[in-house]
Order: C-alpha cells, then structure tokens, then sequence
C-alpha cells in the first residue's frame, strides 16, 4: 500500500495472475474482493491498494474473505495511524 494524501479515495488494484487458476477462478475472486472493498472504501485510508492471493484462497467462503480484509484493513490503519 502506497499512502498519498492527496488522493480523494482510495485506488484499489487486484493483481491475480495465472497461477492463481483459470480465469474464471481469477474474475470470481476479484468480483468478490471488489464487492467488499466496496463496503468498507468509506474506511480506507486514501492511498494505493493492491491486492493479491495465494491458490489457498479459490473456493474460499465470502464470509471468510471479509474477515480476512479486515483484518488486513484494520493492521494497514495501525501501521499509517502510528
């Protein structure tokens, strides 16, 4: 994550490549993904957001993944907050 002030929201980017899986594997996790930044975009930090997964995370519940971004979110505003 790159933090820049003067951006007026949060940029959000999703870099899944081939070894994650097929592409439809690939556009369903990033459906889902963009569907939770979306919830919580109002709570982000403006900055440069990337995200990224490992194979583990195909077939992975959607209550699952939003823990896993808040987690992630709430770790990312300690660290700028500090």
């Amino acid at each position: 994550m790159f933090v820049d002030a003067s951006l007026p929201s949060p940029q959000v980017g999703y870099a899944l490549g081939r070894p994650f899986g097929s592409a439809v594997r690939r556009n369903r996790l990033r459906r889902q993904l963009r569907e939770l930044v979306k919830t919580r975009e109002s709570a982000m930090v403006a900055g440069v957001y990337v995200f990224g997964a490992s194979r583990r995370a195909d077939g992975t519940e959607f209550s699952e993944l939003a823990k896993h971004l808040d987690r992630l979110l709430a770790k990312v505003s300690e660290k700028v907050g500090s």
